[in-house]
């Protein structure tokens, strides 16, 4: 016999969803900011009506990511890999330094310890769609044609 409490959690967080989507679309933000608000929403940390087996959705949500990197893995072309190989090889890994580095100055003039500011400057690269213009053809015609 299947819980029906599986399912009342799995109207939560589909309702959640879609309001929490329609909200950002309407907003003008990226779709996953609507879902991730909509996540918080219904945790057993905020408010009002929550999930009540985390468990069952952190199985959902390892599910996710592994399907989540196949399709990225589908989509990989090594030949635009190549296109843009020295802005991918000395690029992403001087953004990554420079972004842990600007956290841990932050993180310094706020009486951060060392590991604190790491953790942010490792948390607050920038978007790919924040790149330089023309490095990445498809971060740059997305943000084009998104006006983003």
């Amino acid at each position: 016999m299947v819980d029906p409490i599986l399912f009342r959690d799995l109207a939560y967080v589909f309702v959640a969803a879609v309001l929490g989507g329609a909200l950002a679309w309407l907003a003008r933000q990226p779709l996953i900011l609507g879902y991730v608000h909509g996540g918080l929403l219904v945790s057993p940390l905020t408010p009002g009506p929550s999930i009540s087996d985390v468990h069952t959705f952190e199985l959902f949500a390892e599910i996710g990511v592994v399907l989540l990197m196949f399709s990225l893995g589908i989509e990989f072309s090594l030949k635009d890999l190549m296109r843009v190989k020295w802005v991918a090889v000395l690029g992403g890994p001087l953004g990554i330094v420079l972004s842990v580095a600007l956290g841990l100055a932050s993180g310094a003039a706020l009486g951060w310890s060392a590991v604190q500011g790491a953790i942010v400057g490792w948390s607050c690269r920038w978007p790919a769609r924040w790149s330089w213009p023309g490095c990445c053809s498809t971060a740059a015609s997305s943000t084009r044609a998104t006006g983003g």
